[in-house]
């Protein structure tokens, strides 16, 4: 993989195991679903992508894949997954304010179109290899000590994580009852190109700074900007995807996808070379956040290979 010229070491180098097998990616126009799909794509994959583009244009998606618009809660998906040999559940609505809002909605899709997936998948379940899904750091909700460990007792606090680990929990029930071989991975703080928008899935504080910058001449952090966050870059993230899918794990596990280190917005505000506002904090926002990854190094043999300061280099230079 190349960037503007400059090579990027991954973790996952061997992708024959996808060679001519079909994949589907659900949320694969959107920015962590673009990459996967795009990483498939090099492997020799033959991809099939649902999205419902609720939060992207389509702009990110492969011309090379196959692609069906798609709403998972309310589409017999049968037809879908009858010849895949992996899939990766991807798609969600990942905005955590606007499921506070909209709840019920954001249920639909997160949490009865995770169900809608896992049981298209029942029927094909000796034939699947592997059911990789995204699950996100905040299932957790508030937690004293850190890092956080896959089996810490959560604190969910918002209809997203709530809808988020009843995925992970049906992943789990469909691996012990049905026979579906499933793997979540939770997710810290995904960043990574510019396919990662302010308004789009899986918006980041580098997304609102590029913007606010362009927009304001300045950066607007909530608090002191001394709360810390695990950011992970996208490239690794894709890397802990492929790995899972390759593994030998399908029985539900749950394992932490992060760099496992701490850094303040401050920092972070601090590569933009710009002036800051501070404004008033968020209720109820974290004030720390780092995973352990240590499971998924163990089990995976994966680890992050991309640091921050790489990542954000290549934020700037995509």
């Amino acid at each position: 993989m190349r960037i503007k010229g400059k090579k990027i070491l991954t973790a996952c180098k061997d992708g024959t195991g996808f060679a001519s097998r079909r994949v589907l990616v659900t949320g694969g126009a959107g920015f962590i679903g673009s990459h996967l799909v795009d990483r498939l794509i090099e492997h020799g994959a033959d991809v099939v992508v649902i999205d419902d583009l609720s939060t992207s244009d389509g702009s990110n998606l492969s011309p090379k894949a196959r692609f069906l618009k798609r709403n998972l809660a309310a589409t017999n998906l049968e037809d879908v997954v009858a010849d895949v040999q992996y899939v990766f559940h991807v798609g969600a609505v990942p905005r955590t304010q606007y499921c506070v809002e909209n709840p019920i909605e954001c249920h639909v899709v997160n949490a009865l179109g995770t169900l809608r997936l896992l049981d298209a998948c029942r029927q094909y379940a000796k034939s699947l290899k592997r059911f990789v899904y995204s699950s996100s750091c905040a299932v957790y909700g508030h937690q004293v000590a850190m890092p956080i460990k896959e089996d810490v007792r959560r604190n969910h606090g918002t209809p997203y994580a709530l809808q988020k680990l009843i995925g992970e929990q049906y992943v789990c029930m469909y691996a012990t009852l049905y026979g579906v071989p499933g793997i979540s991975l939770i997710y810290s703080n995904v960043f990574g190109t510019r396919r990662q928008t302010e308004k789009g899935a899986y918006p980041n504080v580098l997304a609102a700074f590029s913007k606010q910058k362009k927009e304001l001449g300045r950066l607007l952090i909530t608090g002191d900007g001394e709360q810390t966050r695990d950011f992970i870059h996208v490239y690794d993230v894709v890397d802990a995807n492929l790995k899972a899918a390759l593994s030998d794990v399908g029985d539900g596990s749950v394992l932490n996808i992060s760099s496992g280190r701490q850094t303040s917005i401050n920092a972070i505000a601090g590569f933009f070379d710009c002036p800051v506002d501070y404004i008033e904090p968020r209720p109820g926002e974290a004030r720390h956040l780092v995973l352990d990854p240590t499971k998924a190094g163990d089990i995976l043999g994966w680890s992050c290979k991309i640091s921050l300061e790489e990542g954000i280099k290549l934020y700037f230079s995509s």
